[in-house]
């Protein structure tokens, strides 16, 4: 009987240790209620969640959406990695854009790696950290046994961890989503039909492992609120049509004799 309940005794102890490991994130309801913007609940706490550029032209998209994911509804540090061949390629953090996203750039914490793996290294080590509100790394690319490490660490200190993936193609991973994220054509401002209008992103999910289905919506920047509400089409208001209109360029001469006969 003893052999029996000790048998028992072991075999719990590793339903139990299967059950966290494999526990969905919304299980924890560590989600901050005061957050304004639905990019929050886009990153739950305790398990990686990728951001995906598949080409350099969208490392600044895909980095605003992970900021404002990460940000909104705290005002804790965030941890920042990136490796010295990206920083070269793509920069780092941009102070004054950040304040124009509502962020202080004081609560970003700067880590900048010689290479990839260390990179890796010091996204895990910060996922060990309790008084940060996110650690964002930016990467290369990750294979499968990268990501279940980044995965296990933050399972286990319940940390909100945001990889910014740059890949062509789409690695095999441990992440519980992953977000496509590209810049796509704006509308032009009601009154002033030639101007820019404001920043417009395509976010797809292309992975979740929560069963949200995958979807893909487009979002504009708003400046009064500091967030990406969905565009007019996908929110059930009327869009703004503003018709796109040539200029009527006309040649020298004819616009002097227009002006000579009055």
């Amino acid at each position: 009987m003893q052999a029996d309940d000790k048998k028992a005794a072991i075999l719990q102890q590793l339903r139990q240790t299967v059950n966290k490991l494999e526990a969905r994130p919304d299980a924890y309801n560590l989600e901050d209620k005061k957050a304004t913007t639905p990019l929050t609940s886009a990153f739950p706490a305790g398990c990686p969640h990728e951001v995906w550029a598949q080409t350099p032209d969208t490392m600044t998209p895909a980095t605003a959406f992970a900021l404002l994911g990460c940000a909104t509804g705290n005002d804790l540090p965030i941890l920042w990695v990136t490796s010295r061949r990206l920083c070269l390629e793509h920069g780092l953090p941009y102070g004054p854009g950040l304040i124009g996203l509502g962020i202080d750039p004081a609560r970003i914490i700067l880590v900048r790696t010689r290479t990839r793996t260390e990179a890796l290294w010091a996204i895990e080590e910060g996922l060990k950290v309790s008084t940060l509100a996110a650690v964002i790394g930016e990467v290369e690319d990750i294979d499968l046994t990268e990501s279940r490490r980044l995965s296990l660490a933050t399972r286990e200190h319940m940390t909100r961890c945001v990889v910014i993936l740059r890949s062509e193609r789409a690695p095999s991973s441990a992440s519980f989503s992953r977000y496509q994220v590209s810049s796509c054509q704006s509308e032009p401002p009601g009154l002033a039909p030639y101007a820019p209008g404001q920043p417009y992103v395509e976010v797809a999910l292309v992975k979740h492992r929560g069963g949200e289905r995958p979807y893909i919506k487009k979002m504009e920047w708003s400046d009064a609120p500091d967030r990406f509400p969905v565009v007019a089409p996908l929110a059930d208001r009327t869009p703004h049509e503003s018709p796109i209109r040539t200029p009527d360029f006309r040649p020298a001469d004819t616009l002097a004799k227009r002006c000579a006969t009055g």
